[in-house]
């Protein structure tokens, strides 16, 4: 047998198909792309997020910076009207009897009365608003909502600014016509001060230290720079107070020399031997003159060696000053007795010093005296004519015993009434204008002095 008919032939292998690349090749032709869309997809939501996120926050800080725009704007225009009724109501309240003209006023309480009420209002913050709008996840395998946002916006606030604003200028622009009414009202009462205070100076210079004077001249310096800077230019606050400070001083010095004046006059009466604390004086005195008859009456005293005082009126001694001269150089007291013998308590301040001044003037040129004594008109008088006669010069003297001689004109009753009636320290009234009263005037000498009265002039009887 041959070789190849003894042996088996061996098979060859059979290759197994390769089957698992082709499975490989495809899972990652097919999952590649699609985890790289999975990447792209996650990216992409990351982004949606993070801008959801940050409109979210801008919106909610535009809210916020909304909401203390609103309360900032408030709160700055609450303080700003505040401001503007504090000032508004001291004016208001400074203007008072200065400012006369209640048409004037009147704006400006109104102006108060309506800023307090939108000061009062209770604020409100009005809001709108406004949405970041919902967001979902496409990936249908990783489903996401971003949920939708309502934020509010606040719009402004009621009151509005605007209105506060508004309120505060109405208040501003009363007040500002209150405060130019009432600085020229300061105005034209400083200048009268200071007329009084210059015045005042010139009197008292010749009498007075400079030292006593330097508050009223350095008052009246300061004044006088402030009327010559204008109305516009002037601080009523301060012109106020400046002014009392001249009439306040004013009126102190004049009284201190009233009253230097008296005690010199009266040492002088005890030097002569006449003290009316121990002694029983009398004073006559005669209004209204100086007229014709007086040349009568001044015969009657010089006969009777009797002493009184004559209260004159201004025009009178214009019209005969040479009566009046002869009043002071028969040894009597001239005095003030108004010019025109009006009712000094109805006239207002200036009209007062003009009635009184013109006859100081009057008397003083016809006599070379200057009066220190005033009688009112009638006996009427307050405190306002005291004080504006003390700011003159003048001490006001009225009377204890009224013979009624004007209205009897019966020199019998006259003597009767100052028999009658006369008691230690009496100033008796009479009118040396009614020929009946200068009748009476001898035996008025005679009874008083029997019963052991003293003649004198009034200033030794002053209180």
């Amino acid at each position: 047998m041959s070789s190849s008919a003894g042996s088996a032939e061996t098979p060859t292998p059979r290759r197994r198909p390769r089957w698992w690349w082709i499975t490989a090749a495809v899972v990652l032709a097919i999952g590649a792309p699609a985890g790289v869309a999975g990447i792209l997809e996650h990216r992409a939501w990351a982004k949606t997020v993070a801008a959801y996120d940050a409109e979210v926050a801008r919106v909610t800080d535009e809210a916020e910076r909304s909401r203390a725009s609103a309360e900032d704007g408030y709160a700055s225009g609450l303080d700003a009207l505040n401001d503007a009724i504090d000032a508004g109501r001291r004016a208001y309240g400074d203007s008072k009897g200065q400012v006369a003209d209640d048409e004037v006023r009147k704006p400006l309480a109104s102006a108060l009365d309506d800023a307090g009420h939108v000061r009062d209002t209770e604020v409100g913050y009005p809001v709108t608003t406004r949405t970041v709008d919902r967001v979902t996840r496409s990936n249908p395998f990783r489903r996401e909502t971003l949920p939708e946002v309502d934020i509010e916006f606040v719009k402004g606030a009621v009151p509005a600014p605007a209105d506060l604003d508004a309120a505060a200028a109405d208040v501003t622009e009363a007040r500002d016509a209150v405060t130019q009414a009432r600085r020229k009202w300061a105005f034209g009462r400083l200048r009268s001060a200071t007329t009084e205070g210059a015045d005042a100076l010139d009197s008292l210079r010749p009498q007075v230290g400079k030292e006593s004077l330097k508050t009223l001249d350095d008052a009246v310096t300061e004044a006088e720079a402030a009327l010559a800077a204008g109305t516009d230019a002037l601080d009523p606050d301060r012109a106020v107070t400046l002014r009392h400070t001249l009439l306040d001083s004013t009126e102190s010095l004049w009284a201190g020399r009233l009253a230097r004046i008296l005690t010199e006059r009266r040492a002088a009466a005890r030097a002569d031997g006449i003290d009316c604390r121990t002694a029983k004086c009398v004073a006559l005195t005669f209004d209204d003159g100086p007229v014709t008859d007086t040349r009568r009456l001044l015969r009657v005293l010089d006969r009777e060696h009797a002493p009184a005082t004559f209260f004159m009126a201004g025009d009178n001694v214009a019209r005969q000053p040479d009566i009046a001269r002869a009043v002071v150089d028969g040894g009597h007291l001239v005095a003030n007795h108004s010019w025109d013998h009006p009712q000094l308590t109805k006239l207002d301040d200036v009209g007062v010093r003009d009635e009184l001044l013109r006859t100081q003037a009057a008397i003083t040129e016809a006599t070379g005296f200057m009066p220190f004594l005033l009688r009112p008109p009638y006996g009427a008088v307050d405190d306002r004519v005291r004080t504006l006669a003390t700011r003159v010069g003048l001490d006001v003297v009225l009377w204890t015993v009224d013979t009624d001689d004007w209205r009897t004109r019966d020199a019998a009753r006259t003597r009767m009434r100052v028999r009658t009636e006369v008691r230690p320290g009496s100033i008796v009234l009479m009118h040396d204008i009614h020929p009946s009263s200068i009748d009476a005037v001898p035996g008025i000498v005679d009874d008083l002095r029997a019963a052991g009265y003293v003649l004198v002039t009034a200033d030794l009887l002053v209180q």
